[in-house]
């Protein structure tokens, strides 16, 4: 009887307090003899399993034993249920080790009552480049579990590319991207790195020794967190409204007769924000701060001077 095998007999046991020899058997695809066999195993190892005979009988374990239903309740189930789920969804590879963790997932969805299907998570994005940030994660993930330092070339955000070594730490999602931290063996200090600007990935023979907890135990902040917030108050056309929600919260929405559209939005004051207002082509107008709107402008009159 494998470990995992033992702890969910025990806790289906633990969760509908009395079964069958044969719902057993159906449950783990074995025959009745080898369920009494397990049963047996586990009396002698000291838990409190036993059988109990005739009609309505059964197997059960003992109301008293320590583990009991408070070492994970309801919500704590579903939650991971939720949470592995998620995980497994940044995994496109049926035969990897990630999909360990569906299975995980499966059995523990059988000791909850509720619906586990309610949460469906995918990381990757929608352009068919997302089963490459799989690969990545998958790699990253082996590389900080298997404590390898990593080599690759890095795209920095002045399009210079850099051949880095790291240390790697931990893997985080922020905003809408996946990042990197760990610990930069040519800056001496940890980074963010973000994975879709990640080239030539590879895991090294060398051994990741240096833990986050000897350097700086609070994560460096990406420059677009760590980046002073200023509010914008601009125009938009109604049908872009909706895409200027979906890169940032709009604490002001406000109806115009003409078709256009008052909005009030915070964003982070870094060079990439006017590119971003400047996708949206004519169909807005920068109000407020007068130096962004200025700054658009200048971009805006660069752009066409190409185009001459």
């Amino acid at each position: 009887m494998q470990i995992d095998q033992l702890f969910e007999f025990v806790y289906i046991l633990i969760d509908k307090k009395q079964v069958t020899a044969k719902e057993m058997s159906e449950h783990f695809g074995v025959s009745t003899r080898t369920v009494y066999r397990w049963i047996e195993a586990l009396s002698v190892s000291g838990i409190p399993v036993y059988s109990l005979k005739g009609r309505g009988g059964g197997i059960a374990i003992s109301d008293n034993y320590a583990l009991d239903k408070r070492i994970l309740s309801e919500e704590e189930r579903l939650a991971i249920v939720s949470s592995v789920k998620a995980f497994n969804s940044l995994s496109g590879n049926p035969a990897s080790a990630v999909n360990v963790n569906l299975k995980a997932a499966e059995k523990i969805s059988g000791l909850v009552a509720k619906d586990t299907d309610w949460l469906e998570v995918d990381f990757a994005p929608w352009s068919p480049e997302g089963s490459e940030v799989r690969n990545l994660f998958e790699l990253l993930r082996d590389s900080i579990l298997k404590k390898r330092q990593i080599s690759f070339d890095y795209f920095t955000g002045d399009g210079r590319s850099e051949k880095r070594t790291v240390h790697p730490w931990k893997l985080i999602f922020r905003g809408q991207s996946w990042y990197l931290y760990g610990w930069c063996t040519s800056r001496k200090a940890g980074r963010f790195f973000k994975l879709t600007r990640m080239r030539n990935l590879m895991m090294t023979s060398k051994e990741a020794n240096i833990s986050i907890n000897i350097a700086d135990s609070k994560p460096a902040q990406t420059p677009e967190y760590s980046a002073p917030l200023i509010q914008i108050k601009a125009k938009i056309t109604q049908e872009k409204v909706s895409y200027l929600m979906d890169s940032f919260i709009c604490s002001e929405i406000r109806a115009q007769k003409n078709g256009w559209v008052n909005v009030t939005f915070t964003a982070p004051d870094t060079p990439w924000l006017c590119e971003i207002l400047l996708s949206f082509g004519p169909q807005i107008k920068i109000q407020s701060p007068a130096r962004l709107k200025n700054k658009i402008s200048e971009m805006a009159e660069k752009i066409s001077e190409l185009y001459k």
